[in-house]
């Protein structure tokens, strides 16, 4: 496990902070775990299927299907731009 600490100001603060008001996370080291994820996805880093695979091998009990994260994701957007 790794430790860090970072000082965020101005507006990756503002991010940091209305992620967890949406409840697209519950605290700022959820947020950056989240947001390291989205950047491997997005640079092909790791594709889409091994990160859910992960996630599942991990998650034990915890049944959650794909559908229902982007279900949670597009609430979140949703509560987003109602603001």
């Amino acid at each position: 496990m790794t430790t860090v600490t970072v000082d965020f100001r101005g507006t990756q603060e503002k991010i940091l902070k209305e992620m967890i008001d949406l409840g697209i996370v519950k605290t700022k080291a959820e947020a950056l775990r989240l947001a390291l994820m989205n950047f491997a996805l997005t640079t092909g880093m790791l594709s889409r299927e091994k990160i859910l695979a992960e996630i599942h091998a991990r998650s034990g009990s915890i049944t959650i299907g794909e559908a229902e994260v982007q279900r949670m994701v597009e609430s979140a957007k949703e509560k987003s731009i109602r603001r």
